[in-house]
């Protein structure tokens, strides 16, 4: 049992709005005490201190929405991560066939991040380009928002799919001839792809995930999700249970929240087996997870009113699922004690799902579940203030602001959009922001998440989308949203978010003081040393 102080004189616990110099007294695992600087140390003379100077150190970052799986394998060797920095198709095309010519022996080309918002309004991209490039090997293109993906001949003759392939929702694309062109709009639409995008060996896997977590540790991030929504089959425990043996026999550098299928469940027998067979000390099934839209560059986002680019729908196949089955299936997760999450990124999908959590309390009667509404990239000014009055959870990813690259307005209109993205305007009305990536949708690195929120530019610098000016959140406050706002999703406030005794030693330094440089040098911000339940695991 390893016993120490951590010492600095800017220290930000999350208690407080600002650092303060103060001792960290690590037990172990936890946080024994956090002392002044000029407190009597005559009881603790016999531990050595790390004395961090003026350095500031704070919890370490807990992002409240990943997509962890898929997430390690986007990480990995095996996928061409960089399509998101391509401004057209032709030259994602030219992009992904530079990675295949470099990877000949991949008998799979996979790539992550292309999206139409950032192709100035081009069409949607098929098959046509991609087969002109590479005919030799499947390709698989999953795009960065994970809502749609694109395929070569190759890949769709691979998944197996047969000529009358439909789905429920979503959209499968066609020539008019009625031939797949290629593109998969909507999880259930692209759902054998996505067997082929994630199918490795056990080997691989394994390797897959150990690389992740150095990845997680580099980054200072000590709790991810799975948002995927998976359904309770063996693949899914299997795929699940690897994760559980590399923590049972290595241990992992970050804990990981499982949030599982919630459509087509009211006897949730199966949650409670999965959730007992797939658990260790860092691997935990957490509640379930819904879509009830898509997005709005694809006109899958639900609308309170039609699109405006789009006037004949506002939203084409929504919701994803039907209401009323929906309402049910909410109920009787809340009623067995189930958090329930719910994608929403349009104004229509939000009121939704505001209105069905508040029928599934009167309904239950159940309080203090955390649910959460994720995203929320459009929202109706009379709904703002039902986050703090039902007590539901704002999960945010403030970079996508910056991948959205004020497109929105080509669907929205202009008034629409002046709540886009509305997390200070959701924060001044009483919610209680919880702040994530979405990752792979953008990257994991906090620095980036944290300088799109306090400042609402793009990677140049650049103020993004019609609100910047007013949809700033203070620093004090995203790094609160970011640590403690992501422990109260999790369920976890009693022992990771904060700084204070009793929770897990937890704590990041950083090669910067976030409160005193220009704003322009957060992206720069590395994490110099990452101290996981008080074991050293990352040092610069």
């Amino acid at each position: 049992m390893e016993r120490y102080i951590i010492k600095s004189k800017q220290v930000f616990t999350g208690l407080a709005d600002a650092p303060q110099p103060l001792l960290i007294v690590v037990n172990d695992k936890k946080i024994e005490a956090v002392l002044p600087e000029d407190a009597d140390l005559e009881v603790y003379s016999d531990l050595p201190v790390k004395d961090y100077g003026d350095s500031l150190i704070l919890p370490s970052f807990l992002d409240a929405h990943t997509h962890m799986f898929s997430g390690a394998i986007d990480a990995s060797e095996y996928v061409c991560d960089t399509l998101g920095e391509c401004k057209s198709q032709q030259e994602c095309v030219e992009r992904i066939a530079a990675y295949a010519k470099e990877h000949p022996n991949q008998r799979r080309i996979r790539g992550v991040g292309w999206f139409v918002g950032a192709w100035n309004d081009a069409p949607l991209p098929d098959k046509r380009s991609l087969d002109a490039a590479i005919q030799d090997r499947p390709v698989y293109l999953l795009c960065a928002d994970s809502h749609s993906m694109w395929l070569n001949t190759k890949a769709i003759e691979e998944t197996g799919l047969a000529p009358d392939f439909d789905v429920e929702n979503g959209e499968v694309c066609r020539f008019p001839d009625g031939s797949f062109t290629g593109l998969f709009i909507e999880p259930a639409a692209y759902a054998p792809a996505m067997e082929k995008y994630m199918e490795f060996s056990a080997t691989e896997m394994l390797d897959i995930h150990r690389n992740f977590q150095k990845t997680l540790a580099s980054y200072g991030v000590s709790a991810v999700s799975e948002m995927f929504a998976d359904d309770y089959t063996k693949d899914t425990s299997e795929r699940y249970g690897q994760l559980v043996r590399l923590d049972e026999e290595e241990g992992l550098c970050a804990q990981t929240f499982i949030y599982t299928k919630l459509f087509d469940y009211t006897d949730f027998t199966p949650f409670f087996k999965m959730k007992e067979d797939v658990s260790s000390d860092h691997v935990h099934i957490a509640g379930v997870k819904g879509f009830i839209d898509g997005v709005t560059e694809t006109y899958t986002g639900l609308l309170l009113e039609p699109y405006t680019d789009k006037p004949e729908t506002c939203g084409e196949g929504l919701p994803l699922h039907p209401k009323e089955l929906m309402q049910q299936e909410i109920i009787a997760a809340n009623r067995a004690g189930i958090q329930v999450r719910l994608h929403c990124i349009g104004d229509g999908a939000v009121r939704m799902a505001l209105d069905m959590y508040e029928e599934a309390e009167k309904q239950t009667g159940v309080k203090d579940l955390c649910n959460t509404i994720e995203h929320i990239e459009n929202i109706h000014p009379n709904d703002i203030d039902r986050f703090a009055e039902l007590d539901v959870i704002p999960s945010m990813q403030p970079y996508h602001v910056t991948l959205s690259n004020g497109g929105k307005v080509w669907r929205l209109g202009e008034e629409r959009c002046r709540l886009e993205f509305p997390i200070r305007t959701i924060f001044d009305h009483g919610g209680k922001i919880a702040i994530g990536t979405d990752y792979p949708v953008v990257t994991i690195n906090p620095f980036y998440t944290i300088y799109a929120a306090v400042t609402r530019c793009d990677d140049e610098g650049k103020p993004t989308g019609c609100n910047s000016d007013t949809e700033k959140l203070p620093l004090a406050e995203v790094l609160k949203a970011y640590t403690a706002g992501a422990a109260r999703v999790y369920h976890a406030s009693d022992r990771m978010g904060t700084l204070e005794p009793g929770k897990m030693a937890n704590i990041l330094v950083l090669t910067k003081n976030l409160f005193e440089i220009p704003v322009e040098q957060i992206r720069d911000t590395r994490v110099a040393v990452n101290y996981f339940e008080g074991r050293e695991v990352y040092h610069e």
